[in-house]
């Protein structure tokens, strides 16, 4: 197990005593967290690129963006001045630019998997299906209807998976005003959270990761 999957399983473990997370806990955990992506992640990431990296007979700015559960989207930048954070900053020249200001083109986005979208057809016909898993776990359920799958009690990493209550560390949606939806898990674990509520509402929800 790494140190992230350590930090975050720490987190889960938590979560699921019913502990409340106090700010300054979740604000030491939030740094920790970063050093491990910088100290470890980062490097790692380097070393795996750098074969394919070295091809290039120019200098580039490549800019990764990644957000869960979500495709990878990698960015060209023409080499230009590049601003660094705040918290990542070194001396810096007032010229450099933001990112807003320099001219970007996006040359790839792959998913971190084959299966990453879900597919929910109700016994009407109706079928639910979005380009991220997220998106139709909280469709799905909303077409439900949130009350009922409230009422199920369904718990995921210790948090409801609907809830009137904004976690303060993991990823929600709010499906309507005060009402969120737990969204931080895996495809897999979310087609297994809408079996579940299909089997205990009788639903004959067909779920399948396409």
């Amino acid at each position: 197990m790494t140190q992230l999957e350590k930090l975050y399983q720490s987190i889960q473990n938590l979560k699921e005593l019913g502990v409340q997370l106090p700010d300054k806990l979740i604000e030491e955990t939030n740094r920790v967290e970063e050093e491990i992506i910088k100290n470890d992640i980062i490097p790692a990431l380097a070393d795996t690129i750098s074969p394919i990296i070295n091809q290039i007979q120019r200098e580039i700015i490549l800019v990764v963006e990644y957000v869960p559960d979500e495709p990878l989207s990698v960015k060209l930048t023409r080499k230009r001045s590049l601003t660094i954070p705040a918290e990542l900053d070194t001396p810096t020249d007032k010229k450099h630019k933001t990112f807003a200001e320099r001219e970007t083109f996006t040359i790839s986005s792959h998913t971190k998997s084959s299966k990453t979208t879900l597919r929910v057809k109700f016994s009407d016909g109706k079928t639910i299906s979005h380009r991220f898993a997220y998106d139709t776990l909280v469709d799905t359920i909303k077409n439900i209807g949130y009350d009922k799958v409230k009422g199920l009690n369904i718990v995921c990493c210790g948090v409801p998976l609907v809830s009137n209550t904004k976690d303060d560390y993991y990823a929600q949606h709010e499906l309507t005003k005060g009402v969120f939806v737990m969204t931080h898990s895996s495809t897999r674990s979310k087609k297994d959270q809408l079996d579940e509520i299909s089997k205990r509402l009788g639903l004959g929800l067909k779920v399948e990761i396409v």
